[in-house]
């Protein structure tokens, strides 16, 4: 397993509705912070009627080799919510657990 940087997101619409979106996942802390500039860079200044947002802080991750190769090509994978469950339950992503 290699660690990573794991970013929740989620969907808001202007309704007031707001659904969980999957994660994104990093090999760093500052090529996470290098892909939210480039998200929120390229936002028009008028609000849409539903966008997606980071929720929180990072987590601390694990994840399997053949998913690790991915990212290290990319630097950066944006996984939709099933996306995201699936992996997490055939453990191909492991959270750093709370001590």
């Amino acid at each position: 397993m290699n660690k990573c940087v794991l970013q929740l997101w989620e969907e808001s619409s202007r309704n007031g509705i707001i659904l969980q979106d999957g994660c994104s996942i990093h090999v760093s802390e500052s090529e996470r912070d290098s892909y939210l500039k480039g998200v929120y860079d390229s936002r028009t200044p008028k609000i849409p009627s539903s966008y997606e947002r980071i929720v929180g802080t990072t987590v601390e991750a694990f994840v399997s080799d053949n998913l690790y190769s991915k990212l290290l090509d990319s630097k950066n994978l944006r996984l939709t919510e099933i996306e995201k469950n699936n992996l997490i339950s055939l453990e191909e992503i492991i959270f750093k657990p709370n001590t």
